[in-house]
């Protein structure tokens, strides 16, 4: 790290403790008061983070608030790192609590506007095609929660409409993700939304990007509701929750037996976060959830 920290005058160095990704993240503050984003993986992910810079690289044609990647490299432990460009402003998590409802109906708008800006951006790297591809998480996902001792109060439901749709997944068209795409992830300065962590970068079905809305709706149904309308330019496509209510049922029966991983904690979330979406889809009766408030 020593020769990136001299080539880039850094003064000050400050971790960033937050977040499930094994990586090891920094806040550089050079002696001119530029700031930056290191983010250091470890060897084995080095395919996988070469691949996002290079797709990350692609994004950069995209005139709105993204974090950016400058330069890739390998550190002198063999670690590899990217440094990405660093966006001021307060974790939007916790900032939009401080906005009302309609501004904050506003900035969901403007992330629904940006994250289809994303998906805009033409791919230029080969991808096995999507149903392929999902065939094969969907079938280690139904395994994981079969094999889990722990189960949802009517899992079995969720379960059923998951094995029943699979279809759905057929024919989907493949865009660059941001792959982790809630408030969680982004900033807000001044009022001003921006995008960052992007180090799930991938190519997948857009709707998949859609899939973390419940960290926004229990923040904000309103910011929720904006993203989705946002994104459509208020025009919602007629297959849209019916697949977003499919990839819920994914959320739901693979966080249960990834939170046990982590501890009593995780696994309190997972059946919270299943609490809540069997009452926004009336035990998975509805369609449409009851956090979504409608083109406004």
């Amino acid at each position: 790290m020593k020769n990136l920290l001299n080539k880039y005058r850094v003064q000050e160095i400050i971790p960033i403790n937050y977040g499930w990704s094994g990586d090891k993240k920094h806040i550089l503050i050079c002696n001119n008061g530029e700031k930056y984003i290191l983010r250091e993986s470890p060897q084995d992910l080095y395919q996988k983070r070469n691949e996002q810079y290079f797709y990350a690289l692609e994004l950069n044609c995209i005139k709105e608030n993204l974090t950016k990647p400058i330069e890739k490299g390998t550190l002198e432990n063999g670690n590899f790192f990217i440094l990405y460009t660093y966006l001021e402003g307060e974790n939007a998590e916790n900032a939009i609590n401080k906005y009302s409802n309609t501004e904050a109906y506003a900035l969901g708008f403007k992330a629904g506007e940006i994250l289809q800006k994303i998906h805009g951006v033409k791919v230029v790297h080969p991808a096995i095609p999507w149903y392929d591809r999902y065939l094969q998480k969907y079938q280690k996902k139904i395994e994981n929660y079969e094999n889990c001792h722990l189960k949802l109060p009517k899992g079995e439901v969720i379960l059923q409409f998951y094995k029943d749709n699979l279809s759905l997944m057929k024919d989907r068209p493949l865009v660059y993700t941001h792959g982790d795409y809630h408030l969680g992830n982004m900033v807000i300065d001044n009022g001003i939304l921006g995008i960052i962590d992007f180090d799930k970068l991938s190519i997948a079905d857009p709707y998949d990007d859609l899939k973390p809305y419940c960290w926004n709706a229990l923040k904000s149904e309103h910011f929720a509701t904006g993203l989705i309308n946002g994104y459509f330019n208020n025009k919602i496509p007629d297959d849209f929750f019916k697949i977003l209510k499919f990839y819920t049922a994914e959320s739901l029966i693979s966080h249960l037996p990834w939170s046990i991983k982590f501890g009593k904690k995780d696994i309190e979330t997972a059946f919270f976060v299943y609490e809540c979406a069997m009452k926004w889809y009336d035990n998975f009766n509805l369609t449409v959830p009851t956090w979504y408030l409608g083109v406004k």
